[in-house]
């Protein structure tokens, strides 16, 4: 028999091994996998730079040269070389050596048309010296002739550096095994000498010697346990008010869970509902209703749960009113195994089920309003390659629309990385103590231009004193040139955009007024969620994305502060700024 000493020095000792050998591995892993991200990355770097320096501005007959002038032969750590659409080295001279021959994998993949990478390339160096390269192979094309750019750097400080960590890994690994074998053998021998005393002194009780007593040996956990055997004897007679103390618990956690909970018994009979199932079943009847009629408006099929083994869990979701409700039914066993009734378990999951609405309707959102400027890019595009270039005005109007779309992704890319970081920031960055009226006149004048270009008037009524708060400068001028911007968007020319200020007892409020088209009611309570626009087709022409205010809002609950809005159709729209007063503690 092998001793619990040996048992938990094995078992600590396995464990050890374990994690400290996956552990390693990974790391050596993502170490690997992050040089040659890194590798790929320079070299793909410097064959762009050739391209764009050597290659395109310059005839293929003056790229020896030009490579002469960017660095002598040999005297950079990546060796960049123009190769022929077959492979044949152009440049720099020092590579027409009839030993270099470059017909790796990253060669054939270029001339095929796509950039090549490869790790682990055996080839000489300018010394004639085999040596193990890590390259890069990039198509391009000049005059209508393509060439390939060929970069590659010496792999052996790569391999070096990985063997190195591999060795540093495995002598930790050893190290931190050593330190555990001793140590644990140290503790096991303190842990199981008063096992083995305990286990004989149980055995004896096991045959029915309940007067003798165990000696105490230790104040510990075990020493705690020998004294519970003690004491057994004694809290038998205590053992049913005990059960009926454990019974009055349960039904206490049961009925203050947010859970609902049915039970029923063999027959179908319920003997047992509390007050969550109530509240969200909301039957008046409920304690009268038998598990065959219970079970079809929680979505089961009766004859699905008679049939379900005792280890079995079915599930399903069903609508009850307003919520959403996730329900879990498996049966429970007697001593014999058998089943002895059923429990169903509730869960209220209408917050999940409109998290996950929210989440496709975004996706949906999002890949709606990529998918149009795309689609807009791609039939020009195939125009363009189609013959369009001839006519030279043809194709620049085309290139407008291309470059006025891929604007309109990069502005939507750009507004949807603004809400992750949002998002993601648990307070506002660079917080300090500014004066909102200057603020305020700041965004003024910034949207004054934009607001003169339609003939509109912005009037700025000041307060006569400052108006101090906490907040980002920078994130404060963003939320009100947005809301500025979008009144003088959606306001007809000839308008006048007023904004006033004024104050309570706790916050300070900005009141931006325009008279432009309005907002309907049913929008109204909308308008900041992500993507939604009131007048969609209107919005798009205008270049919006949709995500301004749901970004504005994001800002304004990052300060403590709210964002809300009054409209009417054909009258104008009044955006509410409430901001937090700034009080010296």
């Amino acid at each position: 028999m092998i001793s619990i000493r040996v048992k938990m020095v094995s078992i600590c000792a396995a464990v050890v091994l374990i994690v400290m050998s996956v552990s390693g591995s990974f790391m050596l892993l993502n170490v690997r996998n992050t040089e040659r991200e890194n590798a790929q990355d320079q070299l793909s770097s410097r064959a762009a730079s050739v391209n764009a320096q050597i290659v395109q501005p310059f005839p293929p007959g003056e790229w020896i040269r030009e490579f002469e002038l960017r660095h002598p032969a040999g005297g950079h750590d990546i060796q960049e070389i123009v190769l022929s659409a077959t492979g044949i080295v152009i440049a720099p001279l020092e590579f027409w050596e009839p030993h270099f021959n470059f017909n790796d994998q990253a060669v054939i993949a270029a001339i095929a048309g796509e950039p090549g990478f490869s790790f682990g390339v055996r080839g000489p160096d300018l010394n004639g010296n085999e040596q193990e390269w890590i390259v890069y192979a990039m198509p391009v094309e000049r005059d209508g002739t393509r060439y390939i750019v060929y970069t590659r750097m010496n792999a052996r400080a790569i391999n070096d550096s990985l063997s190195q960590l591999t060795e540093y890994i495995v002598m930790m690994v050893l190290m931190a095994l050593v330190i555990t074998v001793l140590l644990w053998f140290a503790l096991a021998n303190t842990l199981s000498a008063p096992i083995v005393g305990l286990t004989r002194s149980v055995r004896d009780m096991a045959q029915g010697d309940f007067d003798k007593e165990i000696t105490v040996q230790s104040r510990d956990e075990i020493g705690q346990l020998t004294e519970s055997f003690n004491h057994m004897a004694k809290e038998l007679n205590t053992m049913v008010s005990s059960l009926a103390l454990e019974k009055n618990k349960h039904e206490a956690v049961l009925h203050n869970m947010t859970d609902g909970v049915l039970a029923y018994d063999a027959e179908g009979n319920i003997i047992h509902a509390n007050s969550t199932a109530s509240a969200l079943l909301a039957f008046d009847d409920l304690e009268e209703l038998s598990l065959k009629e219970m079970l079809p408006n929680l979505g089961f099929e009766p004859e699905e749960v008679t049939t379900i083994s005792p280890n079995q869990v079915i599930e399903s979701s069903f609508a009850a009113s307003d919520r959403f409700i996730r329900a879990h039914c498996s049966p429970y066993t007697n001593q014999l195994g058998l089943v002895d009734g059923f429990v169903i378990v509730l869960q209220d999951i209408t917050k999940h089920a409109r998290l996950d609405n929210m989440r496709r309707e975004f996706v949906a959102n999002v890949s709606h309003e990529l998918r149009t400027p795309l689609a807009s890019i791609c039939s020009y595009a195939e125009t363009l390659l189609n013959g369009a270039l001839e006519e030279r005005e043809t194709s620049e109007n085309f290139l407008k629309v291309i470059d006025s779309e891929a604007k309109r992704m990069s502005v939507l890319v750009t507004d949807l990385l603004e809400l992750s970081k949002l998002d993601d920031a648990e307070s506002p960055e660079d917080m300090e103590i500014v004066d909102l009226v200057g603020i305020v006149r700041g965004a003024v004048k910034q949207c004054m231009v934009s607001a003169e270009e339609k003939s509109q008037q912005i009037t700025f009524e000041e307060p006569g004193k400052p108006y101090f708060i906490e907040a980002a400068p920078s994130r404060m001028n963003q939320v009100l040139v947005n809301i500025l911007s979008n009144s003088v968007k959606y306001s007809q020319e000839n308008t006048l955009i007023d904004v006033n200020m004024e104050e309570t007892d706790r916050f300070y409020r900005v009141l931006i007024r325009d008279h432009g088209m309005g907002i309907a009611k049913e929008h109204l309570s909308r308008i900041f969620e992500r993507f939604y626009r009131a007048d969609k087709a209107r919005s798009r022409a205008m270049g919006g994305t949709g995500l301004g205010l749901a970004i504005a809002k994001e800002i304004m609950e990052a300060h403590g502060g709210r964002i809300s809005a009054t409209s009417e159709p054909g009258v104008g729209t009044v955006m509410v700024l409430r901001f937090n007063k700034y009080v010296e503690l």
